[in-house]
């Protein structure tokens, strides 16, 4: 039976027109699934669902997702974060967990630039992704704890990101280096500033970005757990992607002070 399932051309490229196609005919992969984003129940035959690719270094695990939840879109994580989807596979495909890794170890971070009208005022915005879930330090839970973690950082939850300015997070500052953006620091131990975030090359940012961020002087930080935000090229698809997050209490944010020049 034919299903109602959305394969990205992302997905596509790394899975095969071939593959594809029978994916979306229904030759292969399991009809019925547990929700990559949300965790619920899904049928392909009667719901929109998107097609998941989570690519590690050396392997690469497909799965579902309601279309509500989550565009269909390749997402990067570790090759020890995607082991515990493989034994899932090779047992209840229908069961499939997001994702875990302890925090300690390789955790790529998406990080993209974006402009946020809040109340009226236009701010500069950064909007963060883990590329996998992540777990409490020192432990090997198999809850994703990243907005929890980020709340005891000081991080809010935001329901609606057009209209609710984060609070400003003490200790924490988006780095500027000659107009480039180069990191964001948070509080660490003992007082110390540690990198949460740090750019492999000074990264080059819009002229507007910096002008909105330089003329407040915070960036607003917006952070969401892995695969809610999704890939985007344009602010109106980013901000209709963190009103959703906001509107399924997947979202949190800080003001955060700009530093730099």
């Amino acid at each position: 039976m034919s299903r109602l399932l959305d394969v990205s051309p992302e997905v596509r490229a790394e899975i095969g027109d071939d593959e594809a196609i029978r994916l979306v005919s229904g030759e292969t992969g399991p009809q019925t699934y547990a929700c990559a984003s949300c965790r619920g129940g899904g049928d392909t035959t009667v719901e929109e669902t998107s097609a998941l690719l989570y690519l590690a270094q050396e392997t690469a695990v497909l799965a579902f997702a309601h279309a509500r939840c989550i565009p269909s879109q390749v997402i990067p994580v570790s090759d020890a974060a995607v082991q515990p989807l493989i034994a899932a596979q090779q047992g209840d495909p229908s069961n499939v967990p997001a994702p875990t890794v302890v925090p300690g170890g390789p955790v790529p971070i998406s990080i993209t630039g974006s402009m946020m009208v809040c109340d009226g005022i236009t701010y500069a915005a950064l909007v963060v992704e883990p590329g996998a879930a992540v777990a409490r330090p020192g432990t090997q839970g198999s809850q994703d704890e990243f907005l929890t973690l980020l709340g005891e950082r000081g991080f809010s939850v935001v329901a609606d990101p057009d209209r609710m300015l984060p609070p400003l997070l003490s200790g924490w500052s988006v780095v500027l280096e000659g107009g480039f953006l180069t990191s964001v620091l948070f509080p660490g131990a003992g007082g110390r500033t540690e990198a949460w975030w740090q750019a492999q090359v000074p990264a080059e940012v819009p002229e507007a970005w910096l002008s909105a961020a330089r003329g407040n002087g915070v960036v607003l930080l917006y952070a969401a757990p892995v695969g809610t935000i999704g890939i985007h090229t344009g602010n109106d698809e980013l901000g209709a992607a963190l009103r959703e997050a906001g509107r399924r209490g997947l979202l949190v944010a800080g003001s955060v002070p700009l530093t730099g020049s």
